[in-house]
């Protein structure tokens, strides 16, 4: 059954990624990470004390690529691009996407 206190989670989680929600997105919201929370507590209640603690020693690891050095976009090209530079950091600004 879904906890009544995971209630409080959108509003917060909305307001850190200043989204305004409607009533009706709240609603549907908390009943959907309600449901989430009551199935992430059924997962942490399986008893797992039969199953190994680490992966079969046949199972191999994935092999690693050699980190090698390679050139890059030149930066100047890329301010010459972007809509406002400040040149001397070398960085660029790009509009707020987010209001």
């Amino acid at each position: 059954m879904p906890d009544a206190r995971d209630d409080f989670a959108i509003r917060h989680v909305a307001s850190l990624a200043r989204l305004r929600l409607t009533p009706d997105e709240e609603a549907l919201y908390a009943r959907q990470l309600a449901e989430i929370l009551a199935f992430a507590r059924q997962v942490n209640d399986v008893d797992t004390t039969a199953l190994a603690a680490a992966p079969p020693e046949t199972a191999s690891p994935r092999p690693l690529r050699e980190d090698v050095a390679r050139p890059s976009l030149d930066a100047s090209l890329s301010l010459d691009q972007a809509p406002e530079t400040g040149r001397a950091g070398g960085l660029f600004r790009v509009p707020r996407v987010i209001g």
